[in-house]
């Protein structure tokens, strides 16, 4: 009877303890698989949107900055290097790391045969964080569609939502015990634009507006396709949380004395928030937006029974990517009269102005006007250009970032502290690696990499966030 008791005890202390993890603040940092892998041809893969546009440079624009691939980055495929940056993080203190799954190292052709290659490598690099006590924290779709099925249309096909549901499930069948948390989709609208940028699909002189209206169809489909892979993820009946990632930035009035200024700012929030937020959480895209951009893409008309499969498969989470606001300026010429990028800084951030007062507004705003949602920062950082040089006795002071992260981190505190339902943030990035349209000339990383060497030095932001982690275990 004594052994009985004894054992019921210890099954509820470690269930509590178990418990207790699960419910633990998550600290982390954020990468993507293109900006940090590498390996581009290495066992089996297939080709993405990515490796086609950086290395077929006769049909693409150069990129904006230098002429650079994400084929090697920072080798971080490689198990002996992986091993090495997953030592800096166990000194960082985070306890999880988010990280991005490649579409097509899973299935190189984004539908058909798998890769079992390509599920080993990311089975391993799971045990591997998890036997040091990091818990992995997966995006599946972080920009990097298979070359194959963009041949077929991309996310403009209504399929899309079929091949990335297939994908999920092979994701799932293979990871979806082993791991607590999974993000569909990355920025659905942000990709659209990368690749625009990049090709000869921007018509000259035509509106940011216009070049929404064209992305509908897509984020459309991508939104579908979520809520697909979320059913499905709760029809497998597997124990973690799925949810989905946006990148959020508050609208302001550059000057709020101006009228106009004021009223365009009220537009462009339907433009970049409402957009993904309102389908989700409302049932329904907002409607002035929809009807204004209309004349752009008037074949674009989603039906109720689309979007209450949308709004029916509801994420456990959102996950929000924030680095600056968007101050807007009213412009009679632009089709619904406003523009966006204003930036008053004296020392200007990479991403516009920094304003972490902001980032404690916009989750406000999520609790009070959508349903106070789970909420994960899955993205915050920033870059300031010459700090991140390395100084003569070896060290890389980033006083800018230091400033940037401590304050962010303490506003997004404040808001939980005032309910709001926030379970963890993530710094982007770990390192500097592969920047998209900018390729290595912006560096975000709190570590430094040396891209011909591979050589990593923390950053002085590395120790700062180091701290910050330390003391707040438990906000």
């Amino acid at each position: 009877m004594k052994k009985c008791i004894l054992s019921l005890l210890s099954l509820v202390v470690f269930n509590c303890q178990t418990e207790k993890k699960k419910d633990e603040f998550i600290w982390g940092v954020s990468s993507a698989a293109y900006q940090v892998e590498g390996a581009w041809r290495a066992d089996g893969k297939g080709s993405s949107v990515w490796d086609y546009l950086t290395n077929e440079r006769e049909i693409t624009k150069p990129f904006i900055g230098e002429l650079q691939t994400g084929n090697t980055s920072i080798n971080m495929y490689d198990r002996e290097q992986y091993l090495q940056d997953i030592k800096l993080l166990k000194k960082l203190g985070v306890n999880t790391y988010r990280f991005s799954i490649s579409w097509p190292r899973i299935i190189p052709y984004g539908k058909g045969e798998i890769n079992e290659k390509g599920i080993a490598h990311y089975a391993q690099l799971i045990d591997d964080l998890k036997s040091n006590g990091i818990e992995p924290f997966i995006t599946m779709y972080h920009f990097d569609l298979p070359k194959a099925l963009a041949d077929e249309g991309g996310w403009s096909n209504p399929e899309s939502v079929t091949w990335f549901k297939n994908y999920a499930a092979v994701i799932f069948e293979n990871f979806g015990k082993k791991v607590n948390h999974f993000i569909t989709f990355n920025e659905i609208f942000m990709e659209h634009f990368f690749i625009d940028m990049m090709t000869d699909s921007i018509v000259p002189g035509e509106s940011i507006h216009a070049r929404y209206a064209k992305q509908f169809p897509k984020l459309h489909h991508q939104l579908l396709a979520s809520a697909a892979a979320i059913k499905l993820y709760r029809d497998m009946q597997l124990s973690g949380k799925i949810g989905i990632t946006f990148n959020m930035s508050p609208c302001l009035p550059a000057h709020p004395e101006n009228p106009n200024d004021v009223l365009a700012a009220k537009v462009e929030d339907k433009l970049l928030n409402r957009f993904v937020l309102d389908p989700l959480y409302k049932g329904a895209y907002p409607k002035e937006a929809l009807d204004s951009l209309s004349k752009y893409n008037p074949s674009f008309s989603p039906n109720d029974s689309a979007l209450n499969f949308i709004t029916s498969h509801k994420p456990d989470f959102l996950g929000i990517n924030f680095y600056a606001p968007a101050l807007v300026q009213y412009n009679p010429a632009s089709a619904m009269r406003c523009d966006s990028g204003y930036n008053p800084d004296l020392v200007k951030s990479a991403n516009g102005s920094v304003r972490p007062d902001q980032l404690y507004a916009l989750l406000i705003r999520l609790k009070n006007e959508y349903g106070n949602p789970l909420i994960y920062i899955t993205e915050n950082g920033s870059s300031f250009g010459e700090e991140d040089t390395v100084l003569a006795d070896g060290s890389i002071r980033d006083l800018h970032r230091v400033s940037y992260i401590q304050r962010h981190v303490t506003a997004a505190l404040r808001a939980k502290h005032e309910g709001v339902n926030l379970k963890g943030y993530f710094v982007w990035s770990g390192w500097d690696n592969f920047e998209w349209i900018f390729g290595y000339t912006r560096r975000f990383g709190i570590i430094h990499v040396d891209f011909a060497n591979q050589k990593r030095i923390p950053k002085q932001s590395f120790f700062a966030y180091q701290k910050i982690i330390m003391n707040n275990k438990n906000p």
